[in-house]
């Protein structure tokens, strides 16, 4: 910050410099060639100092020579009505501390928006306010007022105050919509995240709740053992032993080679158990170039989705099947899933249910609300990939296929 106060400084006292030796020559007695030439090396010295976009500094540019022409008609106006007089000397002082304050003024209106859009390109909005701003210029040296004859000052003062309004609203209100998007694109990424924190709490109670369960088992198990032993029955450990070995634990199945893919299906099926869902998985990572963590994080995101979907459809054998299938160029992941059955409300045909109608047809279909396939969204839009949904009786299937 010291460093570009300090070089805009340097800056400035150089274009002074200039203005005094440069200005006799051009005959410039309304100081219009020294502004010019003053905010021209304010304008170079920005280039290197500031990363806002050139349409930016344009417009910066643009608007202190505006200031200075808005201000040189009215200065006079000014000095005339003080009730002391003012010339000389003390009309330059005074000059240049209206001109000086009312950059200040004009500018701390767009520093904020400037610093928000600092890192952006030149856009529409941009080069728009650069043509609005010249617009304003041409109406403070009164130029384009004397086009259509009007010599008078107040309709050029009225109108370039008023031009001036137009644009502080404009730039204001950009700002403000692309801050309120930003909080709306903050609060909606929250509350993924959030729902993200809940599935994965619930994971953890299905694992918890699931090796307390073993516990308990084992505990009655080896007491049944050790009843048996005290009457030496030996029939029935050996019955007991049998059936406890195909009691198995959804943690400790084998899923995949890989361990990151084999966690992530273990941890859904320990959920899928605590939800009371059956869930059966044949997952190939293949040849797949596709990063381990994005390749998990659709095949989490996904089970989640789908056991979610299981645990509220009203069947007793709730089931979700995923199949992960590595083909060349692409990878498909299906998961098959029990679903409530959608039932569609057959409405009167009304004038609210058609514009419904025509608004679904002129807007953009809105995306099914699902926090658990937020980041899925991610991958499959950089890698030009596609999701679908479709529903059948009381199933419903997720595809998703992303380029490899």
């Amino acid at each position: 910050m010291a460093t570009s106060l300090i070089a805009s400084g340097a800056a400035y006292v150089l274009s002074l410099l200039l203005n005094l030796l440069l200005s006799p020559a051009f005959n410039d007695v309304s100081g219009q060639i020294g502004n010019g030439m003053n905010v021209f090396l304010l304008l170079a010295a920005s280039v290197f100092l500031y990363t806002n976009n050139i349409a930016q500094k344009l417009f910066v540019a643009i608007l202190l020579v505006c200031n200075y022409s808005f201000l040189s008609a009215f200065t006079e106006y000014f000095l005339g009505v003080l009730p002391f007089g003012a010339g000389g000397f003390l009309a330059v002082v005074i000059g240049i501390v209206l001109y000086l304050f009312f950059s200040f003024l004009s500018l701390i209106t767009f520093v904020r928006p400037f610093q928000y859009f600092a890192d952006r390109g030149p856009s529409v909005l941009s080069i728009g306010l650069c043509c609005a701003q010249l617009f304003c210029l041409f109406l403070a040296n009164g130029s384009l007022l004397g086009l259509f004859g009007v010599e008078a000052y107040a309709p050029r003062f009225f109108s370039a105050v008023l031009f001036y309004l137009f644009i502080a609203f404009t730039v204001r209100a950009a700002y403000n919509a692309a801050k309120y998007k930003e909080r709306a694109c903050t609060a909606d990424f929250r509350s993924a995240l959030m729902q993200a924190e809940a599935n994965y709490f619930n994971a953890m109670v299905g694992s918890v709740t699931n090796a307390q369960t073993a516990r308990d088992h084992h505990r009655f198990i080896l007491g049944e053992i050790t009843e048996a032993a005290r009457h030496g029955d030996l029939e029935t450990i050996r019955t007991t032993i049998a059936d406890e070995g195909d009691l198995r634990d959804p943690l400790l199945d084998r899923y995949s080679e890989n361990p990151y893919i084999n966690a992530v299906v273990a941890a859904n099926a320990a959920y899928a158990k605590h939800c009371g869902i059956r869930l059966e998985s044949n997952v190939e990572l293949g040849a797949a170039r596709l990063k381990t963590i994005e390749f998990c994080v659709i095949l989490n995101d996904a089970l989640v989705y789908a056991i979610d979907r299981a645990g509220a459809a009203d069947t007793d054998d709730k089931l979700v099947r995923m199949t992960v299938t590595p083909l060349e160029g692409r990878i498909t992941f299906e998961a098959v899933y029990s679903a409530p059955p959608q039932k569609k409300k057959r409405r009167a045909l009304n004038a609210q249910s058609f514009n419904v109608w025509a608004a679904s047809l002129l807007e953009p279909k809105a995306e099914e609300d699902a926090p658990q396939l937020e980041a899925v969204r991610g991958i499959i839009a950089r890698t030009s990939g596609t999701m679908n949904r479709s529903a059948a009786g009381g199933s419903e299937i997720l595809r998703i296929v992303v380029n490899n």
